[in-house]
C-alpha cells in the first residue's frame, strides 16, 4: 500500500518531516517497481538508495537529538542501526532470489516490512522528539540548508 503523508506524522515542518517525505517517496517506488525481468535490479537499486537517504537521514537526525540532549537519542539510534541491517539483509535476500514467485514473495514482504517500520517508527519513535524542536530550530535550520544544498548537488 503507498504510504501516504498525514498531518499526525508531523515532527518538525523542518528538515525533519523533509526527510520523512523522501523515505516515503523512496519506498513508495520500491512498491511501484511491477514484475518482470528488471524487477530484481530496480528492487535492488532502490534499497540502495534506501540504505544511502537512510544513513544520511538518521546522521541528521541524531546530531539533532545529541545537540539538544534527547533522552531517548540511544534507543533511537539502535532503532535506526536495526533498519540498516535489515536493509543490508534484504539486499542479500533480494540477490539469491531465483524465481519469479519468490521475487513476488520478497517484494510484498519487504512493502509490508518497510510500511510498517517508517508509520511506526515515525508515530511511535520520532514523535516523541515534539517538545525539543524548538530547541532543535536553530540546529535544524543549519541541517536543512546543509540538506538542500546536497540535494542541489545529487541533481
Amino acid at each position: 500500500m503507498t504510504i501516504k503523508w498525514r498531518e499526525g506524522m508531523t515532527v518538525d515542518y523542518g528538515p525533519i518531516d523533509q526527510d520523512h517525505h523522501t523515505l516515503i517517496a523512496i519506498i513508495n517506488k520500491f512498491e511501484a517497481v511491477k514484475p518482470g525481468p528488471d524487477a530484481p535490479a530496480r528492487l535492488a537499486e532502490v534499497i540502495s538508495e534506501l540504505e544511502r537517504y537512510g544513513e544520511a537521514h538518521f546522521g541528521r537526525e541524531e546530531t539533532l537529538q545529541r545537540l539538544v540532549a534527547f533522552p531517548l537519542a540511544a534507543e533511537h539510534s539502535q532503532q535506526h542501526r536495526h533498519l540498516m541491517r535489515s536493509l543490508a539483509e534484504a539486499r542479500a535476500e533480494l540477490a539469491r532470489t531465483a524465481s519469479a514467485k519468490d521475487l513476488a514473495t520478497f517484494r510484498e514482504h519487504m512493502c509490508g516490512f518497510l510500511n510498517d517500520w517508517l508509520i511506526d517508527h515515525i508515530i511511535k519513535t520520532d514523535l516523541l522528539m515534539k517538545p525539543y524542536v524548538k530547541a532543535m530550530a536553530p540546529h535544524a535550520e543549519l541541517l536543512g540548508n546543509l540538506h538542500a544544498a546536497v540535494r542541489a548537488m545529487a541533481e
